[in-house]
This record gives structure tokens, C-alpha cells and sequence, in this order.
């Protein structure tokens, strides 16, 4: 009985603790709209879009900068988007066209990584 008591509870404290661990952005999700839901963004996993404009996208993810910056390289290209700009530093900022539109991409630290897209 003691031993069944004993390991109850620490297999409660491991769930416990492991919960305590888990990805908790401070932001809201919202729904992904256009044009921004035409683009296959990754944000299916370990994300939480929380901005979602015609003119803006805010994300934020679990992953870390340098994979979540050249997941969302990936899907602009494939999107038919051409990468004109790029600058590195403590934030990264790229900027895409594609005909007449422009778009800058900002992926930054923020509760993991963040990313901003604006349409210009």
C-alpha cells in the first residue's frame, strides 16, 4: 500500500513538473486570414499566430530564430516570393517581392522566437 501511495505521487510530481515546462505564450491566438493563409506559413505546429491583418502577420513560435527564419524563407519561396533584402543582427529583417508587392519579414526574440510580416 505504502509503495502504491509512494509512486502515485511521484508519478504525479513528474506530470506536474512536466506541465510546468510546457510552451506558454503570453499572447491570444487569432484566426489566420488572407493573404496570409494563402502563403502555407508554418504555423502548424508550435506556433500562435496573434496578429493577422490584411497589411500584417505576428507570430510567435517555440522553435529558435535560425530554423524558424529559413522555414518561413522556404514557404515565401514557394509562394512565388523572391527575397531582395536580407540583414542580420539582433533582429532579422528580409524583404520579398513578388510583381508589384512588396513584404518585409522580421524575426526576432520574443517568448521564443517572433515574426512580423508586413505588406507594403
Amino acid at each position: 500500500m505504502k509503495k502504491s501511495l509512494l509512486t502515485f505521487m511521484l508519478a504525479t510530481l513528474i506530470a506536474v513538473g512536466l506541465a510546468a515546462c510546457e510552451w506558454k505564450p503570453s499572447v491570444s491566438a487569432v484566426a489566420l486570414t488572407q493573404p496570409w493563409s494563402a502563403m502555407n506559413l508554418p504555423v502548424e505546429k508550435d506556433a500562435v499566430v496573434w496578429g493577422s491583418t490584411p497589411t500584417q502577420f505576428k507570430a510567435v513560435h517555440k522553435a529558435g530564430r535560425e530554423e524558424i527564419a529559413a522555414a518561413y524563407i522556404l514557404a515565401l519561396t514557394k509562394a512565388g516570393w523572391r527575397q531582395t533584402k536580407k540583414d542580420l543582427g539582433s533582429m532579422d529583417f528580409y524583404d520579398f517581392e513578388k510583381g508589384a508587392e512588396k513584404i518585409s519579414l522580421n524575426v526576432y526574440d520574443f517568448e521564443n522566437t517572433g515574426v512580423i510580416i508586413d505588406k507594403k
